[in-house]
Order: structure tokens, then C-alpha cells, then sequence
């Protein structure tokens, strides 16, 4: 499964650091954005959400979706070869 993660974090604390490190967990992921990743895992839609907005505060936002074919963007070579490697 292919999930989206997009998020913005405003102070006070901005816990970017653990916020990615949570995001990373899930195992194979690219960076396409600022604040935005998409992660391969074999984990829900539920068990992605909870470990990810364990860190987020009152202020922060956060979505998450589901990837599915087709998809379009303007984005690197790099970032199609993950897409196309990961998302069958």
C-alpha cells in the first residue's frame, strides 16, 4: 500500500525531527516536498495514522491517503522511479 503523508507543524515545539522519524518507520519512502513523503507499507490506514500524529500538537495538521494509479505531477526522474517501483 501506497500512503501520502502530507503535514505542516507551527509552534511552539514543531517536532519535525520525530515526525519524519515516524514517518520513515514504515519502511521504503520518498521525500517529494517540504512536508510531504509518500511510504510503502504493508501497515492500514489506522496503524499509519496513530504513529503519526503521536507527535503532532493541537496547532499542527496532518492528512494521509491512500496512492492509487493513475497518478501526475511535475516531479524528478528519481521520484518517478520510486512511484513506478512502488505503486503496482
Amino acid at each position: 500500500m501506497i500512503y501520502m503523508i502530507s503535514y505542516d507543524l507551527h509552534s511552539p515545539t514543531q517536532n519535525r525531527e520525530n515526525v519524519e522519524n515516524d514517518i520513515k518507520s514504515f519502511g521504503t519512502w520518498c521525500k517529494y516536498l517540504t512536508t510531504t513523503f509518500l511510504i510503502s507499507t504493508s501497515s492500514d490506514l489506522n496503524a499509519v495514522s496513530n504513529k503519526c500524529i503521536s507527535h503532532l500538537d493541537g496547532n499542527d495538521t496532518m492528512i494521509i491517503s491512500k496512492v492509487t494509479k493513475p497518478i501526475k505531477g511535475w516531479l524528478s526522474q528519481e521520484q518517478w522511479d520510486w512511484i513506478s517501483k512502488n505503486l503496482q
